[in-house]
């Protein structure tokens, strides 16, 4: 048995945000060494079990760069589906594709209708179409969030959620561009809403008012509602529903457990209240009930706790807590149960130790920039380090060999990885500099040739052999101007993001509760042979049959699309898709034609629209 204690994070591909926002975990970019739909390597075998592709369509994408990671989410609404065109490869022509599926055999681009973000913005995650009735507007509104493309600076055309109407789909037609919080922590407006990752919208029968909830970016431990009954001019009604602060939700233990914001929710009637499922990443899966949304109204049904150990790699042998990311979930339609998707992008564990001085032995918490050389099972950072400051000015830093110890702050991380490369060192780690969420850890937007990894300033104190420093006193404590202890950052194989199964209680009124029942994960995902060389085989969505309590439907990036039968027994897989060349499935959403025929649509990061139909 392997045991592997506590220094592990939470990891998974940085994808709030952009230029300005360079330091907030998320989820989504491919794994670029192993582009899918490319032939014969780079992917899981094809398999259709169970399952009938139907049809499928690639979207256009004028960059040049090809489509690698150009396609994010699905939504659908009549005859069409909306994809929201990410970022990558160029952050060009970002904004919303839009799908004819009237004949789900041959979907089409209605290239014609295309959405497109603000320049500098780009559409990711969460995009949802609603018929809306209000004195204020008739006709089927669109929305979708808006983040900044790396290196793009953030303006008034920037940021929030943009409205669309789309009751016309092949002519949509703008209703709010924007929008969102303006509140800063100063208590002052800025000139843009604050970035958002993902949004949800519903109207609630009882005061006939519409809402949309909003992922913020910049404040992420926040829950942010809009009142949009009058969508040409949104009203801000809760910008203080943070899960924390107000009901306590969190993760006291284990100790890896630290990045608690919010994600992904859904909305949903159930009697006479409204019943938000908020995915808290570290911190779990969450249910409120938001029937009436403004501060002080909002109140706690049922959180979920993480167990000590991961359940997954517990059952192959292997003790290690759990990665926490939970990401995504949706209930089941007779609200019995709720499947939860902790997304992982990362199968290795990183685990770090001072090996010198005064904390020598002291185990700390590291996270693997962006797109840098990963610490993994062939690549050890160990040694002494060497501080070099803030790393800003390359003439001001020593040439060295080994590892760089930086302090954050000034100028970005990309240039403090590329000053201390250029001065010979060989591995890089940053730490938080005086500020107070200074405990805190973040993914570091960098691309680099190798290892550099973030950690907080309570760890980077006691690397630089601070006597006496506390947690508690960090935040304040002032950055000396030399030293330097041996460190060793290694990674264990700990498996690839997997599938939660819950039974909730959701009572007429006050609280419920959430109860584990079992996991799912596909069984290449907890294979090390699978680590590297075929893509990244985390979960990512989960849409639930809304016409069978016992059935569900995943994507799982480069492990396809999977088909999953649940109940109080369990969780199993019945039935899955993976194309010849392979997929990278980002969205999945169950749609009806209009004979009320059921299809599953799902947007594959590399190529487009995949329509498929389960036949189990």
């Amino acid at each position: 048995m392997t045991v592997v204690l506590g220094a592990g994070v939470a990891t998974a591909h940085p994808d709030h945000g952009g230029g300005g926002r360079e330091d907030f975990p998320g989820e989504g970019v491919a794994d670029g060494l192993y582009k899918q739909h490319d032939g014969d390597e780079g992917h899981l075998p094809a398999v259709a079990r169970n399952v009938t592709l139907v049809g499928k369509a690639k979207v256009t994408n004028p960059s040049g760069a090809g489509n690698t990671g150009r396609v994010a989410d699905v939504t659908a609404f009549g005859d069409y589906a909306y994809l929201t065109a990410f970022r990558a490869p160029t952050c060009e022509r970002t904004g919303v594709h839009v799908m004819d599926i009237s004949d789900p055999a041959h979907p089409v681009e209605v290239t014609s209708a295309f959405i497109p973000t603000s320049a500098g913005s780009y559409a990711g995650e969460g995009i949802q179409v609603e018929h809306v009735e209000t004195p204020f507007f008739h006709g089927d509104l669109l929305i979708h969030q808006n983040e900044t493309c790396p290196g793009a600076t953030p303006g008034a055309d920037s940021g929030g959620i943009s409205l669309w109407d789309v009751s016309d789909p092949r002519h949509p037609k703008a209703v709010k561009l924007h929008t969102g919080d303006f509140t800063n922590a100063a208590g002052g407006l800025d000139v843009a809403p604050n970035q958002t990752h993902s949004m949800r919208m519903w109207t609630n029968v009882f005061d006939k008012k519409v809402y949309v909830a909003l992922v913020d970016d910049e404040e992420g431990t926040d829950v942010d509602i809009l009142d949009i009954t009058d969508p040409y001019h949104p009203v801000l009604v809760n910008d203080e529903l943070d899960l924390g602060e107000v009901f306590g939700v969190d993760q006291a233990a284990p100790a890896n457990l630290t990045s608690v914001f919010s994600h992904d929710m859904m909305i949903t009637k159930i009697g006479r209240r409204y019943v938000m499922n908020m995915n808290y990443w570290d911190g779990g899966y969450v249910l409120l009930d938001v029937t009436d949304p403004r501060p002080g109204k909002v109140s706690l049904i049922a959180e979920s706790d993480y167990a000590a150990l991961d359940e997954e790699r517990l059952a192959r042998g292997q003790q290690v807590s759990p990665e926490g990311n939970a990401h995504q979930s949706e209930l089941s339609p007779n609200r019995k149960f709720m499947i939860g998707t902790d997304e992982d992008f990362s199968p290795y564990r990183v685990t770090a130790k001072i090996d010198s001085g005064p904390y020598a032995g002291a185990e700390y918490l590291a996270t693997s920039a962006r797109d840098t050389k990963p610490v993994d099972e062939n690549t050890t950072i160990s040694g002494p380090t060497t501080f070099v400051g803030q790393a800003c000015d390359a003439a001001a830093i020593p040439a060295g060999t080994g590892t760089a110890l930086v302090e954050r702050g000034t100028c970005a991380f990309q240039v403090k990885l590329d000053n201390i490369v250029a001065k010979g060192y060989t591995a890089g780690i940053v730490f938080q500099n005086e500020r107070s969420d200074c405990l805190g850890g973040v993914t570091m937007a960098a691309a680099g040739p190798i290892p550099y990894v973030f950690t907080n300033r309570y760890a980077g104190l006691r690397l630089l052999g601070v006597p006496g420093v506390t947690e508690a006193g960090a935040c304040t404590t002032p950055t000396p101007t030399s030293g330097g202890e041996a460190t060793t950052i290694k990674a264990t194989f700990d498996g690839w993001g997997y599938v939660r199964l819950f039974g909730t209680d959701i009572p007429k009124s006050g609280a419920g509760s959430i109860k584990q029942i079992g996991t799912y994960a596909v069984p290449e995902s907890q294979d090390p042979k699978y680590a590297r060389g075929f893509g990244d085989l985390s979960v990512h969505e989960v849409a639930m049959d809304p016409d069978n309590n016992s059935l569900a439907y995943i994507s799982y990036y480069a492990a396809g699309f999977r088909v999953v039968q649940y109940g109080k027994n369990g969780i199993q897989e019945v039935g899955a898709f993976i194309d010849e060349d392979g997929n990278n499935f980002w969205g999945v959403e169950v749609w009806k034609d209009e004979t009320g025929e059921q299809y599953v649509l799902a947007s594959d990061r590399d190529f487009g629209l995949y329509v498929f139909h389960y036949d189990g």
